[in-house]
């Protein structure tokens, strides 16, 4: 199995309490904020290949284990109130950098203590006026506990041998609703990991899954030129 060793990097730029971003992408153009949890810093590598594709600045505001929601599942403390404390600081920021005109956002649902839509959309009212459009990307499907293994063991064709059912791969996501609702442009980058019966650990020689949920930066850097053609779409 071949393995591409691609990533993009970002460069760290001046925080903001628990808000460290960090910046991809040329200066000078249209800017955008990507903001989330681990699922976001996930995909970072894609937005960076699309940012330098399209002439856009980027800046990943990302903390793991926190999606932007309302209410976040109780987990220990402090990691709770930080969570919390990040939330509160993600729109500060965006504040005081009006340039930064569209987000886009993505988050593991099970993070959140409530499944409602409800709970998207109160988060989403935080972000400032300066915030001219919201961009929802439906979360990335999901392997079983043993898929890694089965890709491990496997002397040939992991990818096929491996897949995974699409419905048990891509769980119904509350973020897709609340965008509905809302009436945000929603990107759904899934036919790029799956056909119309399986979700594959494998795609093109690149194995796209560190672990079950979470992408690799080589094969999200795959994903790159895909996500410049939805940009472009959506203008």
């Amino acid at each position: 199995m071949a393995v591409d060793g691609r990533s993009a990097p970002c460069e760290r730029t001046e925080p903001l309490g628990l808000v460290e971003p960090c910046a991809f992408g040329p200066a000078g153009g249209e800017t955008f904020a990507l903001v989330g949890d681990s699922h976001a810093n996930a995909l970072r590598s894609a937005f960076a290949v699309a940012a330098q594709d399209l002439g856009r600045r980027g800046y990943a505001l990302t903390r793991n284990g926190c999606p932007f929601v309302r209410d976040g599942r109780a987990v220990p403390e402090p990691t709770f109130s930080q969570c919390a404390t990040f939330k509160q600081q993600v729109p500060q920021w965006l504040a005081r950098h009006p340039e930064v005109t569209t987000v886009f956002v993505i988050g593991l649902p099970r993070n959140a203590a409530s499944q409602d839509p409800g709970n998207w959309l109160a988060a989403w009212q935080a972000f400032p006026a300066s915030v001219k459009r919201l961009v929802v990307l439906r979360d990335t499907p999901e392997l079983r506990e043993d898929t890694l293994a089965c890709v491990d063991a496997a002397a040939e064709t992991p990818g096929s041998s491996c897949a995974v059912d699409r419905a048990t791969a891509l769980a119904p996501d509350p973020a897709v609703t609340a965008a509905q609702q809302r009436g945000a442009p929603l990107i759904d980058l899934s036919r790029y990991f799956c056909d119309e019966r399986r979700c594959f650990p494998v795609i093109g020689g690149v194995r796209a899954y560190q672990d079950l949920t979470h992408v690799t930066p080589q094969f999200a850097y795959t994903l790159g030129p895909y996500l410049a053609d939805e940009l472009r779409r959506l203008g």
